[in-house]
């Protein structure tokens, strides 16, 4: 008579302690699916959001850090857990419930793996964004309790790969040029690839060359609000072209952020301090590869482009490298105002915008870049450096057996060119009368 509270004084206290284990572990594997669950535009929307929805935007700002955090946590409460277990069953086995210690070393593997990952996980994979939000506060206290010993973990890495494989060694990376070699190389031999699978392919090691300053929207095509104004202010301006608005405070330097147009119309009542989402900067000269690197490892959709006074020239966005690497023929023209960059009106005669880069011009040209042609980027850019000034309508300059005119100045400084060939113009003059 005495037998089953005898036995139950021995397993439920350490069934409390697994039970807690359990929840812990559970914790554990649905925030690391939550939270990697969520894409890079939730987390985009959240670093504007509310105190609970910027820090998850902040903790997935550094995901190996918070990778770390989780498996380091869920590892040790694993070990607690399965510790726990083999003492429960040891003490079974002293009492002499064999039976009853052979079941629960079943149930044991069996509890962990059913209530500890696959239920949590498929839970968080239905509803990420609540469970991020749920676990936010504890996983990022539970991060700040691991931090001062990540650093030391890292040092035991290191010193056991030293220790164990003395003789492992980075593989030698290829270099851009040998993988568009590679490339040229394939559709030279006929392998099944497609045209529109080269040209993407091109356009991403292209990324490594491009500079920002060359994608970017200039800072006088942005369309400037104010923090304390909301959305309705804004109906009648042209939008055309326009995926963000930059809030920025009149007269001052400071960028808020930008508002994505989509949330107009999505979040009415807020002012645009309050819709406005980071930016990260980045200088005019890095390339389009490290802005990519930086936009995707910080979540962000724009980044402010700033030149060497720390002052805002212009800014790119997630979409615009995106256009940048799937178009055949990328251009900033087209993007910023609406046509095309540049237009054939004869043989051998174009009329070309201002904001059309070189890179683009020379393509079409089929001619060669030089060294001092990558510094000035634009045809304005050209223009600008040949003349020391402005252009004014009717203002030539000669670029590798081309005559660029420009035949339309406006009052904010853009202008459009025609381009046709030296001998060309030549011709021409000699048969006028």
């Amino acid at each position: 008579m005495n037998i089953l509270p005898e036995t139950l004084s021995i397993w439920i206290p350490w069934a409390a302690v697994m039970l807690l284990l359990i929840l812990g572990s559970a914790f554990f594997s649905s925030s690391e699916t939550a939270f990697f669950f969520l894409n890079r535009d939730q987390i985009a929307q959240y670093a504007a959001g509310t105190s609970r929805q910027r820090l998850i935007a902040g903790l997935m700002q550094n995901p190996d850090r918070l990778l770390t955090g989780i498996l380091f946590w869920n590892l040790l409460i694993n070990l607690a857990y399965f510790a726990v277990g083999i003492a429960l069953i040891s003490r079974l086995g002293q009492a002499g419930r064999t039976g009853s210690a052979a079941v629960l070393s079943l149930l044991n593997l069996a509890g962990m793996i059913l209530f500890g990952e696959v239920i949590p996980k498929s839970a968080a994979v239905m509803r990420p964004a609540a469970v991020a939000r749920t676990a936010a506060w504890p996983l990022a206290a539970a991060l700040v309790l691991l931090d001062p010993v990540i650093p030391v973990l890292d040092r035991c890495a290191r010193a056991l790969r030293r220790m164990f494989w003395p003789h492992v060694r980075r593989e030698t990376q290829l270099s851009q040029d040998d993988l568009e070699r590679a490339l040229d190389l394939s559709a030279a031999l006929g392998h099944d690839m497609q045209a529109e699978e080269q040209h993407v392919l091109h356009n991403i090691l292209d990324l490594s060359e491009i500079h920002a300053e060359e994608l970017m929207r200039p800072r006088r095509h942005c369309v400037t609000v104010q923090p304390h104004q909301q959305p309705d202010s804004v109906r009648l301006l042209n939008l055309v072209g326009t995926d963000y608005l930059l809030v920025q405070r009149r007269g001052g330097t400071e960028i808020l952020g930008v508002v994505p147009l989509d949330f107009l119309d999505h979040r009415p009542g807020l002012t645009f301090a309050e819709l406005a989402q980071p930016v990260v900067y980045v200088p005019w000269c890095a390339t389009a590869a490290q802005v990519l690197t930086e936009l995707e490892t910080r979540y962000r959709r724009v980044a402010a482009v700033v030149h060497e006074h720390g002052d805002l020239v212009g800014l790119l966005s997630w979409e615009d490298l995106m256009a940048g690497i799937v178009s055949e023929a990328p251009s900033r023209t087209r993007r910023v105002l609406q046509r095309e960059p540049l237009i054939e009106i004869d043989t051998n005669r174009f009329h070309v915008e201002g904001l059309v880069t070189l890179r683009y011009l020379a393509a079409r040209l089929r001619v060669s870049l030089t060294p001092e042609d990558e510094t000035l980027y634009t045809v304005a850019g050209l223009f600008q450096n040949r003349l020391t000034r402005i252009p004014e309508r009717g203002d030539q300059v000669t670029w590798h057996g081309w005559t660029l005119t420009a035949i339309d100045v406006t009052d904010r400084g853009l202008v459009r060119v025609l381009a046709e060939p030296v001998d060309l113009l030549s011709s021409d003059q000699e048969h006028t009368p």
